[in-house]
């Protein structure tokens, strides 16, 4: 059951990083208005595609390509590993990470990814970071005003993680002055998110840049079938007196037995 979600999640992160870095969402759903059109009717303003609308000027003005750029992970575990590794073929111009365990060098090796050591300097490196640690106390708003200064002007931001792992206030204001060009996930700080949650409406300067969905990315049909199949095992060993599988035992006795990275 362990590790169910893993490639479903590392799927939606790299889902995520596209949307953003291509103007996914407002290609789709945003038109270009005039100030009089603005006056009269504010829905004006949405469904570029479903009304038939072809401002292609408007959103390729903020796309880019992920070729050429530096993208890094918070937490290079079971599901960081694997978002660098899906992220090998785009030919990014380098690959990081930031955790408190270095991978294994042949791991590292193998997805061409550079540890940095200072949360900071490591933000400050990347075109886009990506959140794939646990939440706990040491990491409760670790994304928050004061390391939000320290990205690149203009960095995309991704959060499957957890949503208390990023400061929601502070998210916001960095979208609304383009510090960050665009935020995108599926984890809330407040689950279900309130109709006012600031993530629902948060937007860049330009009016996009938000691509948050319901906590959905770790439970595709896929990882359902994989959560049944894990716990039928386990209580099948449970109920015959058999040993567990390694990687379903989190909790052994007296210590910690799960190994966060794939490769370990």
């Amino acid at each position: 059951m362990s590790g169910s979600n893993v490639v479903s999640v590392a799927e939606h992160v790299i889902m995520s990083i596209l949307l953003l870095v291509r103007n996914f969402v407002p290609a789709h759903e945003v038109r270009r208005i005039s100030p009089e059109t603005f006056l009269m009717d504010l829905s004006d303003f949405f469904q570029m595609i479903e009304r038939g609308d072809w401002q292609v000027s408007d959103i390729a003005r903020n796309a880019f390509d992920l070729e050429g750029k530096v993208v890094g992970t918070i937490g290079a575990g079971r599901i960081g590993y694997r978002v660098l590794e899906r992220l090998v073929p785009f030919n990014c111009k380098e690959l990081l990470y930031y955790d408190y365990a270095p991978l294994p060098e042949a791991a590292a090796k193998a997805v061409g990814a550079r540890k940095v050591a200072n949360l900071k300097e490591f933000v400050s490196q990347c075109d886009v970071v990506t959140v794939n640690c646990p939440l706990h106390e040491g990491t409760r708003d670790l994304v928050n005003a004061d390391l939000l200064q320290h990205f690149k002007k203009g960095a995309w931001l991704v959060n499957t993680a957890r949503g208390a792992i990023c400061n929601a206030d502070d998210v916001a204001a960095a979208l609304k002055s383009g510090q960050l060009n665009g935020y995108s996930g599926d984890v809330w700080n407040v689950q279900p998110a309130p109709r006012d949650h600031v993530w629902r409406t948060a937007k860049n300067t330009l009016g996009a840049g938000n691509g948050m969905v319901p906590h959905y990315s770790g439970t595709t049909l896929d990882a359902q079938a994989r959560y049944a199949a894990g716990t039928k095992s386990i209580l099948e060993n449970y109920m015959a007196g058999k040993p567990q599988d390694p990687q379903n035992i989190i909790v052994g006795l007296g210590k910690y037995e799960t190994k966060a990275c794939k490769c370990n």
